[in-house]
């Protein structure tokens, strides 16, 4: 975490020793940058911006509290000059109306949005105090294979409710999943970045024609190279739940194989999830268990109609090869808005408007923490849950 301070010359977030800014090339001054000016903002629901957590090509993330940094939550915002650009404004917008809409456990929910007063879109969100699945396994490589499955179970619980509204994440990796201290020290799964969402069309209905689901799909190819499907890697639009299964199941398989199944250039890795099959787990792991080996495997089968179709499959087999999650919330107890209102959301605040409405009706304090779940482990590693995903 740092205070923040922006380039004296063109006004960009720069880090407090740098010697030039990358923007502009303008010399560090000898009193040093100045101070971000958003600090001390303070924001409608009444929090004051603290400090900022981090910036990327693209915006900042911020602190945000009450007094005596009550109730804390972040501030993610996207540069002013960006807001002009219909896709990322549009995929801004989407994340925002997403993750406030579907309540999901396990999914960091947005609160209120806006613009900020030097025009600048945001939106506010559940701060994350934890540590990125990324950096855990850069510093652990493998994980014990109780941990793989705690991970495992809970982002399918929470792909499952996402997958009923007809959203498909289309950009799991370990920088966007964190884990967070639950009760008895215990980890939790938070999921992060639903800027790249595709919303599939609601398949009871009779037509598509005017349905917000189609018109927010693009023929751009989305995504991660390392954790793509192999359908994403060839650009298909038809990309679905199966292919969030396939990236947790990259995921999955470098948690226990200490790398990825594939390696390489970005072409070289998009090349072998179309053609190449990865090396078996046991390979790299000879204690693994053979059920969670088959599990993984059938999740990264390059045919998607050979993988699980539905979370609540992965979920079972899950259980009867390891027994029952003892400590998995129930997603049905908590209130999911209705998959057609959450259309309609997509409708008014995504595709049909140029900006973010103030939202005033939000909660005014973060969800307290549901869940328990099996600790995790990190030496010397330990970051503000959201700060390295975002802008990257």
């Amino acid at each position: 975490m740092e205070l923040g301070v922006v380039c004296t010359g063109c006004g960009s977030p720069v880090e407090q020793l740098e010697p030039d800014c990358l923007a502009c090339k303008t010399v560090r001054p000898a009193a040093g940058w100045r101070q971000d000016p958003r600090l001390g903002l303070v924001m409608p629901d009444g929090r004051t911006i603290t400090s900022r957590l981090g910036f990327g090509l693209t915006g900042s993330v911020y602190l945000a509290a009450r007094e005596a940094g009550q109730d804390p939550v972040a501030i993610k915002v996207l540069k002013r000059e960006l807001a002009g650009d219909p896709e990322l404004a549009r995929r801004f917008r989407q994340e925002a109306v997403l993750t406030r809409s579907m309540q999901i456990p396990y999914i960091v929910p947005a609160y209120e949005w806006g613009t900020l007063p030097d025009g600048s879109p945001y939106f506010s969100m559940e701060y994350v105090q934890g540590v990125g699945l990324e950096q855990v396994l850069a510093s652990q490589k493998q994980l014990d294979f109780d941990v793989v499955i705690g991970i495992a179970r809970q982002v399918l619980t929470a792909l499952g409710a996402a997958h009923e509204l007809g959203v498909i994440h289309r950009d799991l990796k370990p920088g966007n999943l964190m884990l967070m201290p639950g009760p008895d020290g215990k980890s939790e799964v938070r999921i992060l970045d639903f800027g790249f969402a595709r919303l599939l069309s609601d398949r009871s209905s009779k037509s598509d024609k005017g349905d917000p689901f189609r018109l927010t799909q693009t023929a751009t190819v989305f995504g991660t190279p390392t954790y793509m499907s192999p359908e994403q890697a060839r650009g298909s639009l038809v990309a679905d739940a199966r292919s969030d299964f396939y990236s947790l199941g990259v995921i999955l398989y470098q948690a226990i194989a200490g790398r990825p199944p594939f390696m390489g250039s970005k072409v070289a890795i998009l090349d072998q999830h179309i053609n190449v099959q990865p090396e078996k787990l046991s390979e790299f792991r000879k204690d693994v268990p053979p059920a969670l080996e088959k599990i993984v495997d059938s999740m990264l089968q390059k045919d998607p109609a050979k993988r699980p179709s539905l979370a609540a499959n992965i979920l079972k087999s899950l259980e009867v090869a390891f027994g029952p999650d003892t400590n998995r919330i129930d997603t049905g107890k908590f209130k999911v808005l209705p998959r057609a209102e959450l259309a309609a959301q997509v409708t008014r605040h995504v595709l049909h408007t140029d900006s973010l409405p103030v939202i005033r009706d939000v909660p005014q304090e973060p969800p307290k923490s549901r869940l328990k779940w099996v600790p995790v482990i990190v030496v010397g590693v330990l970051v503000v849950g959201v700060l390295l995903y975002l802008f990257l």
